[in-house]
């Protein structure tokens, strides 16, 4: 044997230890496999997402905020009291005298006063309903984008799933192929020593398995970058030695096109642009006079001496109760540039309800094309397998017979391990697309 035939089965050798060493792995790591399904994922990424859970909170924030607003249709009730001490600097030669809401005494004086005052909104031409409702409304929107941020986590840990199962796949069919690659040029290397085939055709098989090695570390780089990525939306961790994914459940596309009126983005939209007219409304009643009623109850003592005693003094001293009239008159035109604002932003709001339809429809469109499309590609697919195995089956019979050889067998195995993987491919892309035309469609459990 020359010295480049003992190089190459040294490489052989090598490559065969290497290999020898995954299986023990592998094997040594099997009986504890954790099983990836999808709907389990589904059901961790629920629990754990931070964006769905952030957003069940913005829930209870509105829900309080809708107490608060609640208030408005209750009487505000307030306690006062006052005690103080006034000198008269003027030696009690002064009067009585009144500034404004500055009262200025003639004596010198302890004062005590207790009041109990009680105002609410008799009419305001249903501009409080109108704030209101926004933040009633407010409510059902925070529910509305749970519900988006439910199905667009669901979406993104689809789309995770599909491409860890792609890579899965194709991880298992390069290990299979591994072992062929590495018997074939075993192969090749004993016709080589008989004089069959060039050094050439030996070298090919050689480099066919240390690009195999190659793709399966790009497998595993990017299985183990895909497990990353779904272990921020469960929270857990997973190890690649001790996980096994589960395919994906067949899924039918559903008949009918994309509902606009019953998409989360409708709903979303029309809320907000609900919100935004209640808005519009209520800025526009604010500007009408607003009756209120207003009471109050004091009672009041005093003493030129002693603070206790003008404690002990204190007694009902007046009741007062009446009606106010307010109205604004003039603010500057401010109410009128929020009024503008608030139309504009409806405007905006109807434009972007707009767009989001648009994009959802063009989404839901390429899912459906998508189905369609990985559906004639599974049935060729299929197809091709079938000839694959029959042609497997006629060498092996040929092989047995002893009329071909095993390096053309080898070949058949090879074939049909690649036309395998390229079948379960298409089931994962039409299975992948079905279910997130369901998603798009609204459904979110």
């Amino acid at each position: 044997m020359n010295a480049r035939s003992r190089s190459s089965l040294f490489i052989l050798a090598g490559l065969t230890i290497s290999i020898a060493v995954l299986s023990i792995v592998a094997a040594s790591t099997g009986h504890a496999a954790q099983t990836l399904d999808l709907e389990d994922v589904l059901e961790k990424a629920l629990k754990n997402a931070h964006e769905v859970r952030m957003s069940d909170i913005d829930i209870r924030i509105s829900r309080s905020v809708k107490k608060e607003a609640r208030s408005v249709y209750y009487p505000s009730l307030g306690v006062r009291w006052h005690s103080g001490y006034a000198k008269d600097l003027t030696d009690g030669t002064a009067q009585v005298t009144s500034v404004g809401d500055m009262i200025l005494v003639e004596n010198t004086m302890f004062q005590n006063a207790l009041s109990v005052g009680l105002a609410y909104d008799l009419f305001d031409f249903g501009a409080k309903g109108k704030r209101f409702s926004i933040v009633d409304k407010d409510v059902d929107l925070k529910k509305t984008i749970h519900s988006q941020s439910v199905r667009n986590m669901k979406l993104k840990v689809l789309g995770i799933y599909s491409d860890l199962l792609l890579a899965w796949k194709e991880l298992e069919a390069k290990r299979e192929l591994l072992g062929f690659y590495r018997e074939l040029s075993v192969v090749k290397e004993r016709l080589f020593a008989a004089g069959r085939i060039t050094r050439i055709e030996v070298m090919n098989d050689a480099l066919k398995v240390v690009k195999t090695l190659e793709e399966i570390d790009d497998a595993t780089r990017r299985i183990n970058e895909l497990l990353h990525e779904l272990s921020v939306y469960t929270g857990e961790g997973y190890a690649i030695e001790r996980i096994e994914v589960k395919g994906l459940a067949e899924e039918t596309e559903k008949p009918g096109g994309l509902r606009a009126d019953m998409t989360l983005e409708w709903k979303m939209y029309e809320l907000a642009i609900a919100k935004k007219k209640a808005e519009i409304e209520a800025l526009e009643r604010e500007r009408y006079p607003r009756l209120a009623l207003n009471s109050n109850y004091t009672w009041y003592g005093q003493d030129l001496n002693r603070f206790s005693a003008s404690v002990e003094d204190v007694r009902s001293r007046n009741f007062f109760v009446g009606i106010s009239v307010t109205m604004p008159l003039f603010d500057g035109f401010k109410s009128s540039a929020r009024t503008e604002k608030a139309r504009l932003e409806m405007e905006r709001l109807k434009v972007e309800k707009e767009k989001k339809i648009a994009e959802l429809r063009s989404r839901q469109a390429k899912s459906s094309d998508a189905v369609k499309l990985y559906g004639l590609e599974v049935k060729n697919r299929q197809e091709a397998l079938a000839k694959a195995e029959e042609k497997l089956g006629m060498v092996a019979r040929l092989k047995e017979q002893e009329i071909a050889e095993h390096k053309d067998l080898l070949l058949e195995k090879i074939e049909l391990v690649n036309r395998n993987l390229e079948l379960e491919k298409a089931h994962i892309g039409k299975a992948s697309a079905a279910r997130e035309l369901e998603l798009l469609a609204g459904g979110t459990d």
